[in-house]
């Protein structure tokens, strides 16, 4: 695979209103649609896709970091800062504020959790290094 190939990432997740799960993650996360059917929703999600399928037996109802919590990785501080305020001007709810570990270490990076309204984690994360 050369730099000219694309790969795109998939991950499909069940939700309880498709209408909550497209509020949160075009107004709170800043995705668009892509598709929209009778029973799914195809977001673009940072170049990939995120699915939210009606299934609301499917849904957790627990809040918890493992084992299900994806992440973006940005390539760029003012569009990780970009995001953080989006979230934070929207009311997103946070399982987990702005902070940075390892501080001027190998792996320094700031991060963020949000939680979507189907009980995901959604970590954003900017590497300083």
């Amino acid at each position: 695979m050369d730099d000219s190939d694309i790969t795109i990432f998939h991950l499909a997740i069940p939700t309880h209103d498709l209408n909550q799960s497209k509020e949160f993650y075009t107004k709170s996360v800043g995705t668009t649609i892509g598709r929209e059917y009778g029973h799914y929703v195809i977001f673009n999600f940072f170049g990939h896709q995120v699915v939210t399928h009606l299934n609301p037996e499917g849904v957790s109802k627990e809040v918890a970091m493992c084992p299900r919590h994806y992440r973006v990785i940005f390539d760029k501080k003012e569009d990780f800062d970009a995001t953080y305020k989006k979230c934070k001007d929207t009311g997103a709810p946070f399982f987990e504020d702005l902070f940075d570990r390892y501080k001027e270490q190998h792996g320094w990076h700031f991060s963020f959790f949000m939680v979507d309204p189907l009980s995901n984690l959604i970590e954003m994360k900017y590497y300083m290094n």
